[in-house]
């Protein structure tokens, strides 16, 4: 949309800036992505109107104009409108927009009998409330609004004059929060410059002298407290929220012509904390190892020379791959460069960001979903004006405002949680492989089991391969024993343990060490059934069965949150019989607590560690020796290093092989060679311990041998005689609504106009099917599936279809492209 200069704004607008247009009858943020001359009439016929914009809601850009590329690339290839895409970039809470706000006349008041009676809408909340109070928020003006027949109530309520509906203005959310500071003035700060003692009382008695005061006792006393936290700052402005804790009296004794010369109050931005707590301090090793040396031999000049180069890091676990991205990224910034770290979960963000604070200290910002937004917003903005040169964050940080980078981390890269699963559904990683070529630098995507898609195009000459084969200080990697519980006899039946894993979680508690449970399930019992009729309890919302957590004394749907209590009846034959099945983490911490009660034990999960805070104090717990016994889910089976963690026990290795999803396979393996590399990366060595009923299954004995070259070879046959990924390219088609009938008849229309609009020689389409999670949160979900082998082809297709969409899709049903999916459920 095209948009004039702001009729009382005399300078010219810039790229970035959010502004407040007109769209029909409304006002919306927008932002500027270009700055164009006026169009000209090419006939007297031509009749447009270009509005002027109401407002500009920024002094600075908010992203440089580097980014609109990025952006444009983005909505392109997800087919996704761009200002969505622009929102989803930047930290939430910043839009503007035009809302309506309903309020009572006195009319109204005056028969509110009248309004209290009404047959339909009554004895509703929302009417309750507009009587008592007089009028409703923008926010739940608005869900009345969105409903035709209640908009049409409410406007005829307006006409017989009792309600009236006022347009408003809705501002952000999240604003700069500012701090008044005392700065000394110029010449007292030349004073302080001369001077060679660096206590306060030195610094204060040189002051004296150099400019001839005579402080009374309250004025010595305040400017003894300033300097004190003027030292401790490193010479930056105090805070004069500060020197009030310091001094009770100091706002009065400031005003005293003592301190006119001295001091001067600013107004200065203040930056909410993004950790919490300081990161701990992480040592850097005495020297680099002989594969650390090789690797950022061929990492560096890429940073030098400023040119687009596409590394893989392929290294074992504990073979140092951190320090390799510390020492590239300190090579660019000692170029005065920007380096951008990509991690695939929050938890491995505050692990990587002990190192980088340790090594780089304030210039560190961190982005992702753990901050509250108003940190997120100060963070955005640390980064846009410069003060922080290096971001860690989860996918999100792509977005990051950096300007000139010069280095591109993503650690993890196999990981799925890249992959963003509603909204826009773009891939972190693969964003990060674009934004390095817009910014012309390198990139380093590194895992000990990378995709089968990035391995092939290192194998394929896309992407330089670099490996790191040996573990740090020549640790070997840990023996790994494979237990088949199909036909192993257990002492205890009663328990998911076998004799085996009982027994050396027995010798290495009495050894002095720790030990790491695995188990890909959070909760008690993965379901409840009947024992009369055999009937699960399921979630009324989604189709899929309700989870145990007996500490909450609940059972809870893990899709939609909704719960129902542990004492119920069965509604299929009315009885009691109630018994939980399947295998959990609180579980499997109960098992433990049982077979072995003097130990400490500890559960990670989301339900134990829900905040930042949480998670990083049980992880100190664990490194101080606290804890003999860690038990957790996918949270603990990666980025993780404890060093006195001699033995890994994967309770059931089993629960995602047999999911319908053509990656099953791949995250099984990925998953089972991360966790065994918790084991031995101290001094002493590690042994490993896992349970299944499918021991010869290909991704447990490669898992097994620490084989990923073995499994990628016979992993990626069976993808190219099925003509999977990387060897054509997948664009999932969802199509979801509240009536099941509706939905149907979408997704048939859908797959129909496909089948026609794309040739065999260019793709196949797999469907119209259900989903595999049929029901989520009340709404039924249907699939097509695009197989394309021209990627051309398939995009025109998702253009030709939201071209036509309106005659393809239902009013009342919801149809999201999702390009590259990672989630098949």
């Amino acid at each position: 949309l095209t948009y004039g200069q702001p009729v009382d704004h005399e300078h010219a607008l810039e790229i970035g800036l959010r502004v407040l247009v007109p769209l029909g009858g409304r006002l919306i943020t927008g932002f500027i992505l270009e700055i164009v001359d006026p169009p000209e009439k090419t006939s007297d016929r031509d009749s447009f109107t270009i509005r002027p914009i109401v407002d500009c809601l920024d002094q600075e850009p908010l992203f440089p104009p580097g980014l609109v590329p990025l952006y444009r690339w983005i909505a392109d290839y997800y087919h996704y409108p761009i200002g969505e895409v622009i929102r989803t970039a930047l930290p939430g809470g910043i839009t503007a927009t035009s809302g309506h706000v309903l309020r009572l006349t006195r009319q109204g008041k005056k028969n509110q009998s009248l309004l209290a009676g009404d047959d339909r809408y009554g004895k509703t909340g929302w009417m309750q409330e507009l009587l008592a109070t007089g009028k409703l928020t923008p926010a739940k003006t608005v869900r009345l609004w969105r409903k035709p027949v209640l908009q049409r109530r409410l406007k005829r309520w307006e006409a017989q004059g009792f309600v009236v509906i006022e347009d408003v203005l809705i501002r952000e959310k999240n604003r700069r929060r500012l701090e008044k500071v005392i700065v000394v003035t110029p010449e007292v700060d030349a004073v302080f410059k001369d001077c060679d003692c660096r206590t306060a009382e030195g610094m204060y008695a040189y002051l004296v002298d150099q400019l001839d005061l005579s402080p009374g006792k309250a004025e010595q006393t305040l400017l003894t407290r300033f300097l004190e936290i003027y030292l401790g700052g490193g010479g930056r402005p105090v805070s004069r929220r500060d020197l009030n804790r310091a001094y009770a009296n100091a706002a009065k004794i400031l005003q005293r012509p003592l301190f006119t010369g001295i001091f001067t109050q600013e107004e200065r931005r203040l930056y909410r904390d993004p950790f919490g707590e300081q990161p701990q301090p992480m040592r850097p090793p005495s020297a680099l190892t002989g594969e650390q040396e090789e690797v950022l031999s061929q990492i560096v000049p890429a940073v030098e020379a400023g040119t687009f180069a596409r590394f893989l890091l392929f290294g074992v676990t504990g073979c140092g791959k951190t320090e390799v991205y510390l020492q590239a990224a300190e090579k660019a910034l000692t170029l005065h460069k920007s380096v951008l770290v990509l991690v695939p979960e929050i938890a491995l963000s505050s692990q990587l960001e002990a190192h980088f604070y340790s090594r780089f200290g304030d210039t560190l910002a961190v982005l992702h979903s753990g901050l509250s937004s108003g940190q997120r917003l100060d963070e955005w903005h640390r980064i846009l004006s410069g003060r922080a040169q290096v971001v860690i964050g989860a996918r999100s940080a792509v977005f990051a405002p950096l300007s000139d980078i010069g280095l591109i981390i993503v650690d993890e890269e196999h990981e799925s949680s890249y992959k963003q699963d509603s909204g826009l559904c773009y891939n972190g990683r693969d964003l990060a492989v674009l934004r390095a070529k817009f910014s012309s630098c390198p990139v380093v995507l590194g895992s000990a089991t990378p995709s089968l898609t990035s391995f092939y195009h290192a194998d394929t000459g896309k992407y330089t391969l670099l490996t790191m084969k040996k573990r740090v200080a020549d640790q070997r990697m840990p023996d790994v024993e494979i237990v088949n519980l199909a036909v192993v006899k257990k002492s205890r039946q009663d328990l998911f343990f076998s004799d085996q894993l009982i027994h050396a979680l027995e010798d290495n508690l009495a050894q002095g060490c720790q030990s790491l449970l695995f188990v890909n399930r959070r909760g008690y019992a993965s379901f409840m059934l009947c024992r009369d009729c055999g009937h699960v309890i399921r979630c009324r919302h989604c189709r899929v069965s309700m989870t145990l957590h007996r500490g909450a004394g609940q059972q809870v749907c893990h899709y939609c949150g909704y719960t129902l209590p542990t004492n119920i009846l069965c509604p299929g034959c009315r009885t009691g019989k109630i018994v939980p099945l399947g295998l959990g983490s609180e579980r499997v911490e109960n098992e433990v607590a049982q077979i072995l009660p003097q130990a400490r034990i500890a559960r990670l999960d989301s339900d134990t560690a829900g905040s930042r805070k949480e998670y990083l104090a049980l992880l100190n717990r664990v490194r101080s020796r606290d804890i003999d016994i860690l038990i957790g889910t996918q949270m603990i089976a990666k980025g993780l290093h404890f060093p006195h963690v001699t033995l890994v026990g994967v309770v059931w290795a089993d629960s995602g092989l047999n999911m319908p999803d053509y990656k099953a396979t791949e995250r099984t393996f990925s998953l089972l060679s991360q966790v065994t590399g918790r084991a031995g990366r101290g001094e002493q060595s590690g042994r490993v311990i896992i349970q299944t009923h499918q021991p010869d299954h290909c991704a447990v004995s490669f898992a097994r041998e620490h084989d990923y070259m073995g499994f990628y070879e016979q992993e990626i046959a069976v993808r190219r005689d099925l003509r999977y990924p990387p060897f054509s390219r997948l664009i999932n088609l969802r199509i979801s609504g509240t009536v099941e009938a509706q939905v149907l008849e979408t997704a048939k229309r859908l797959a129909g106009f496909c089948k026609t609009h794309l040739s065999a020689k260019e793709g196949e389409i797999l469907g119209p099917a259900p989903a595999p999670l049929a029901l989520l949160r009340d709404r039924y979900r249907y699939r097509i599936l695009i197989k394309g082998f021209s990627p051309a082809s398939v995009h025109r297709l998702c253009n030709r279809v939201l071209i036509e969409k309106s005659s393809l899709v239902s009013r009342r049903v919801r149809l999201t492209i999702d390009v590259d999916p990672e989630n098949m459920m």
